[in-house]
């Protein structure tokens, strides 16, 4: 199951093409990001900003595809449009929680409420809250994602999505896509900006969340209960 996600993105012509559009979006994603990043404070940004979401969704629908078990779809669809779509509407139901978690704990902790006789214990507890829930939400998010974009957004916010959470085969699968997805991330926030080495790191973000999306998929087809 590893070998063959890992093997995805470039097993045939039509695999590699694929990635090299997730590639080329997240290129322009970032490229419009950071010009918007030069206008600031002036709110012209805002028009590089919304021209960002469409390479930001053309990239959605493209992991949506290999986690539905399609393979990459057509870009200008509207399947693919529904796709990306319901991938980002499970992402934010899922994730939304994790991320206020982290910023109330963040927030409680940089503003100084806390008494000192306090700080060391109430910075472990809120330290450990944020990560329980953050690895909760980071757990179950990708099952969801996976019987939304096959089934429907609503299918994906039901219980039953989560169901298979429980086997042995969606966690190893869910350890292996963290893995590749983290790693992914890690190497581009190290490397400076416009330099050789950030463009290998883009490129190999673009490989690890494909080969992430197709085990994920494949973690989740196969469930196996302990």
């Amino acid at each position: 199951m590893f070998l063959d996600a890992l093997r995805y993105p470039l097993a045939d012509r039509t695999r590699l093409d694929g990635t090299a559009k997730c590639l080329a979006a997240l290129l322009l994603c970032g490229a419009l990001v950071r010009f918007a990043g030069r206008l600031w404070p002036d709110w012209s940004l805002a028009a590089p900003l919304l021209l960002a979401v469409i390479p930001l969704l053309a990239w959605l629908g493209l992991l949506g595809g290999v986690l539905a078990g399609d393979g990459f779809p057509p870009l200008a669809t509207g399947s693919t449009a529904r796709i990306a779509g319901r991938l980002f509407g499970v992402a934010a139901v899922y994730l939304l929680p994790a991320a206020v978690t982290v910023v109330a704990a963040g927030y409680v902790v940089a503003s100084g409420t806390v008494p000192d006789a306090l700080g060391g214990v109430t910075l472990a507890t809120l330290a450990t809250a944020a990560l329980l829930v953050t690895v909760a939400c980071g757990y179950l998010f990708p099952a969801a994602a996976v019987v939304s974009v096959r089934e429907g957004l609503r299918a994906g916010l039901r219980r039953d999505a989560l169901r298979g959470t429980a086997s042995s085969t969606y966690f190893l699968a869910w350890v292996g896509a963290t893995v590749l997805v983290v790693v992914a991330w890690s190497a581009l926030a190290a490397t400076a900006a416009r330099s050789v080495a950030a463009l290998l790191a883009l490129g190999w973000c673009a490989y690890a969340h494909v080969a992430a999306a197709a085990l994920l998929a494949e973690g989740v087809d196969r469930t196996a209960y302990w």
